[in-house]
C-alpha cells in the first residue's frame, strides 16, 4: 500500500481504507487513482470483511479507481476474480433485499398499515451505487394505532410466525430468506422524558409527511416505500449508531451510513430544528463529536458553516474513530468469544460499561439512566 499516513492514531491499512471509503462515497470525475500491490490490497479487503464495507472496495477496484500494481500476474488475476465475485454478489443481494421489501409495501399498502423503512435500504439509495452497501436485515416502524394489526395481516398474509419476545423494542420474522425487524419503538432512551420526546417527534413526523423511494421487484413492478423526512431520518441513524458504539461497538459500515446521510441532506434540513431536536433528546454533544469525527477522517465538512468544533470536539472524534476501527461490524472484530453463550454475554456487558464510562459526558443524563437497561437487556438476549 503506497497511501500517506492519514492520522498517527490509526494504521497504515486503517488509514487506507478510509481514504477508499472516503473517495468512493464523494468520488468526482479527476481524482487521483489509488495503487495498491496485491498483498497491500489483500489486507485492505480483509479489514472491509471485518467492517462488512467490501462492497465499496470491490466496486472502487471493479470501476478502475484502483489500481492493482506489482506482484506476478496470477496473484493480480486472483484478486481481480474474487473482486468481481464481490461485486456481483452484492448486485444480487441488493436486488433481493429490493424484490423483498417492495412486496412488503405493497402489503402495508393494501391494508393501510402507517410504517415507514428505515436504516438499510433506506439508506443504501443514497450511496453512490446502492448495491455497494451491504445489507444486513429489513428495519420498518409502525405506529402504536396499527401495530396490532399489522402483526396480524403479516402473520396471515406472509405466512410467517412473528417472534414476540420483547427484549428490545420490536418483533422479528424471517422471510424470502431475510431478517425483518418490526419496531414498536424505533429507538431506546435512558431517560424517560427522552424516550418521549423522541416518541413523539417521530409519530408527528409520519403524521405531517412520509417521504419514499422506489424500488423495482422481480416482476418488474415499482413500488414505492415509506420512509421518515430527512431530519427525523438523520436522527434515528446517529441514534443507531451512537446506542451500538456503546453497547456492542460499531464500525465502518454503520459509520458510512451516517456520512452519506449527512451528506445527502445537507441541503434538505433545517440546521436550527436539528439541533433543537438533537437537544431535546439529551444528544447535542454526541451528535458534535461525531460531526467532528466526520469532518477529520472522512472529510466531511459542510457543517462548519454552522458552528466551531471546540477542544471537546476533537478530543472525542479521536475517541470515537478508534472506538469504530476498534469494534468491526456492530463490535464482531473486538469480540474474543464469538460464541453465544455466558461469556459473550459477560463480555458485551463490560464492553459496554466500559463505552459508556468513556463516552458519558457526551450524553450524561442518558447514558446514566441506560446503563442498567441496555446491560440488563444484553444479558437476557445472549443467556
Amino acid at each position: 500500500c503506497v497511501l500517506k499516513l492519514m492520522d498517527s492514531r490509526i494504521d497504515k491499512v486503517e488509514n487506507a481504507l478510509l481514504e477508499i471509503l472516503r473517495r468512493e462515497v464523494t468520488w468526482q470525475d479527476g481524482t487521483e487513482k489509488m495503487e495498491f500491490s496485491v498483498a497491500g490490497l489483500n489486507a485492505v479487503m480483509r479489514l472491509a470483511r471485518e467492517h462488512a464495507v467490501t462492497g465499496l472496495v470491490a466496486n472502487a477496484a471493479m470501476r478502475n479507481r484502483i489500481v492493482i500494481a506489482g506482484g506476478a500476474a496470477e496473484g493480480r488475476g486472483e484478486i481481480v476474480m474474487r473482486l468481481m465475485q464481490q461485486t456481483m454478489a452484492h448486485r444480487q443481494n441488493q436486488r433481493r433485499f429490493e424484490d423483498a421489501v417492495g412486496r412488503f409495501a405493497r402489503l402495508m399498502e393494501e391494508n393501510s398499515i402507517a410504517y415507514v423503512v428505515f436504516k438499510g435500504l433506506a439508506v443504501a439509495r443514497y450511496y453512490p451505487e446502492p448495491f455497494v452497501r451491504t445489507m444486513g436485515d429489513v428495519d420498518f416502524y409502525v405506529p402504536q394505532r396499527d401495530f396490532l394489526r399489522a402483526v396480524e395481516v403479516i402473520e396471515r398474509r406472509l405466512n410467517v410466525v412473528m417472534d414476540k419476545e420483547d427484549v428490545d423494542k420490536h418483533y422479528s420474522f424471517d422471510w424470502q430468506g431475510i431478517r425483518f425487524e418490526m419496531h414498536y419503538q424505533i429507538e431506546t432512551f435512558g431517560s424517560h422524558r427522552h424516550q418521549l420526546c423522541f416518541d413523539r417527534m417521530i409519530d408527528e413526523a409520519m403524521a405531517e409527511h412520509t417521504d419514499s423511494f422506489t424500488v423495482c421487484d422481480s416482476d418488474g413492478n415499482e413500488t414505492e416505500v415509506s420512509v421518515l423526512p430527512p431530519t427525523e431520518d438523520l436522527i434515528v441513524v446517529f441514534k443507531h449508531w451512537f446506542n451500538h458504539l456503546l453497547v456492542e461497538g460499531v464500525g465502518l459500515r454503520q459509520t458510512l451510513d451516517l456520512a452519506v446521510l449527512l451528506n445527502a441532506y445537507r441541503d434538505k434540513i433545517d440546521v436550527g430544528r436539528l439541533m433543537t431536536a438533537l437537544d431535546s433528546i439529551g444528544y447535542m454533544k454526541a451528535f458534535r463529536a461525531m460531526l467532528a469525527m466526520m469532518r477529520r477522517y472522512l472529510g466531511l465538512d459542510w457543517f462548519d458553516n454552522f458552528f466551531v468544533y471546540n477542544r471537546c470536539d476533537e478530543r472525542y472524534a479521536n475517541k470515537l474513530m478508534a472506538a469504530v476501527m476498534e469494534s468491526g461490524n456492530f463490535g464482531r472484530k473486538a469480540y474474543r468469544n464469538h460464541t453465544t453463550g455466558k461469556k459473550k454475554s459477560m463480555e458485551t456487558a463490560t464492553r459496554a460499561l466500559r463505552h459508556c464510562v468513556k463516552f458519558f459526558w457526551l450524553a450524561p443524563k442518558d447514558i446514566i439512566c441506560l446503563i442498567p437497561r441496555r446491560i440488563g437487556i444484553t444479558l437476557k438476549q445472549k443467556f
